[in-house]
């Protein structure tokens, strides 16, 4: 099993937080790149697979500011020698996805390969619908339609990404995009006819290529985060993506999981249980159980409960009887007892994943890493995690 950093990269602490406007500091922006440098540093020496980021804009309260994961990924990944970077994950439908391909495969380059990349649809209409307006998401911006709409977007532009990354020259013909358009007069046709391809012998572009492409070609290692519904698990088994659950009632995952053995072999994989399959958790190790519940207390729970849970995303902690996620518990004690976070000491936290891994095996386990929580405090819980946990489950971690 891989095991890796998921970052929701928060500026300031709790209290620094609460005060208002913290995704606009520069302090609170320098401290948060210093103190994931040493954390992220510390995993890179340890054997963790990698460290992947959200994307989000207008975060002004400081609560998970990734405006540019590309570019994040990347100041960290110049930084290390052996993790992966990337995006958990690109949020398809607003983007340009010719662009998005090319940023990916650049950082590719820079990084000699050690790169993934992620892809999502999108739930905060507040940035979506404003930078997805082109493409038709600004209005109604809610609704059935708004959610096919988003759907059918992200599903195009993930074909057009792999389109783009898997050939030197290409054309695509969508419901959304036409690539090239139609009668484009290229000036310098002898010239790409004698050093490239893609134009016609009237001079007309009938296929284009990024460039660079990436790194020795190599088709990044593809996360879906969060893969919340059988259909959507299928869609990425199908495609060689790996979902990524936050769902924590065995039930519910053990459908999941299920549904994507199933399309697995549809694709011709002959897959195990869990196999293809990744997990996401927050987990946070101290000395004693009681100082691990303290620190959790202010952890995640503090952006889950705040942030999080006006998008339903309690749904995650749902029962299977338990329909609408607003009536589900709204506290840190709700995301503690069932299993979004897991908290304690070695023993404790040991004891606990025992269980979870038993019950729903993965290929990776994604840490939840709210970094709004005291950095001492964070990377003892990372020693802690990395010398008398992780080797329990894993044969990476050094």
């Amino acid at each position: 099993m891989e095991v890796a950093a998921f970052y929701l990269p928060s500026l300031g602490r709790k209290e620094e937080i609460e005060q208002g406007m913290a995704g606009k500091r520069t302090d609170l922006y320098q401290r948060m790149l210093a103190e994931l440098s040493e954390q992220i540093g510390y995993m890179d020496e340890h054997g963790y697979y990698g460290a992947g980021t959200t994307e989000h804009h207008f975060h002004i309260e400081g609560e998970e500011v990734s405006t540019n994961p590309v570019l994040l990924n990347l100041y960290f990944g110049l930084r290390t020698k052996r993790m992966k970077f990337g995006q958990l994950g690109n949020v398809l439908p607003c983007l340009n996805p010719v662009n998005r391909a090319e940023d990916i495969a650049i950082a590719s380059q820079m990084l000699q390969g050690r790169v993934f990349a992620g892809f999502a649809r999108g739930y905060q209409g507040r940035w979506v619908n404003v930078l997805g307006q082109h493409y038709g998401l600004g209005e109604p911006g809610k609704g059935e339609d708004y959610e096919e709409l988003k759907r059918s977007l992200f599903e195009e532009h993930f074909d057009i990404m792999m389109t783009a990354w898997k050939h030197d020259t290409f054309s695509y013909h969508g419901k959304h995009w036409q690539i090239p358009t139609p009668g484009i007069q290229w000036p310098a046709a002898k010239t790409s006819h004698a050093y490239g391809k893609g134009v016609d012998e009237n001079g007309v572009i009938q296929e284009i290529g990024i460039a660079p492409g990436l790194y020795n070609n190599q088709i990044p290692d593809l996360f879906m985060p969060f893969a919340t519904s059988e259909r959507s698990i299928q869609w990425a088994m199908e495609r060689g993506v790996v979902p990524v659950t936050i769902m924590t009632h065995p039930d519910v995952v053990r459908g999941h999981f299920l549904a994507g053995q199933e399309a697995a072999q549809r694709a011709g994989l002959d897959y195990k249980y869990g196999q293809g399959m990744a997990m996401s958790r927050e987990i946070i190790v101290a000395d004693t159980d009681e100082e691990a519940e303290r620190i959790a207390r202010d952890a995640g729970a503090f952006i889950w409960c705040n942030f999080f849970q006006p998008f339903g995303f309690n749904a995650a902690i749902a029962t299977p009887e338990e329909k609408n996620p607003f009536t589900v518990p709204n506290s840190f004690e709700a995301i503690s007892e069932r299993g979004l976070v897991i908290h304690g000491s070695p023993d404790t936290v040991n004891r606990k994943l025992e269980k979870l891994f038993k019950d729903l095996p993965v290929d990776y386990f994604w840490m939840f890493i709210y970094n709004h929580m005291p950095h001492g405090a964070l990377m003892h819980s990372l020693e802690l995690l990395t010398t008398r946990v992780w080797p329990n489950f894993s044969d990476r971690i050094r």
